[in-house]
């Protein structure tokens, strides 16, 4: 993915972030670029690390970054790649007390996002019905990859 796409996703990511907080004014303080991460958030309770991947190709980097006390966002494209490769790693995922990933569409006409919180959806969720109920919140953001967000970004 290009520098251009990122960066619109990282500030894309920003603005939705102080969007969800302005009536709770958590949020301290925002960095770019600490502890390997996109984004580090400084709330009043806790501190957030944001990896924003729009395209998921190889976890070990990704878990490597995460430790299980650590409050960790992984947001990425609402693509069909990017929901295959977090069901077939799922197993790896839940391990993560904290992990939350963000599935986006900034140009979608439905919902913009969904989030999957893999620890706590693992305890709650039927296993036998784990991968339908995925699929009904990625139907709810139309899907997007690369190649269509750097179309949109043309245009």
């Amino acid at each position: 993915m290009d520098n251009k796409s990122h960066s619109f996703l990282v500030d894309w990511t920003v603005n939705f972030l102080k969007n969800m907080d302005l009536l709770a004014k958590k949020i301290e303080k925002i960095e770019v670029g600490k502890d390997g991460f996109d984004l580090h958030i400084k709330y009043k309770d806790r501190d957030q690390h944001i990896a924003v991947v729009p395209r998921i190709e190889d976890i070990s980097n990704l878990i490597q970054k995460i430790n299980n006390k650590a409050y960790v966002t992984i947001v990425t494209l609402n693509s069909k790649d990017n929901f295959n490769m977090v069901v077939k790693n799922w197993s790896k995922w839940v391990g993560f007390k904290f992990l939350n990933i963000m599935f986006v569409n900034p140009f979608s006409e439905t919902d913009k996002k969904w989030i999957i919180f893999p620890h706590t959806h693992q305890k709650i969720s039927d296993q036998s019905s784990l991968e339908t109920g995925l699929k009904s919140m990625f139907s709810m953001v139309e899907q997007i990859d690369e190649e269509g967000l750097a179309a949109k970004l043309k245009s």
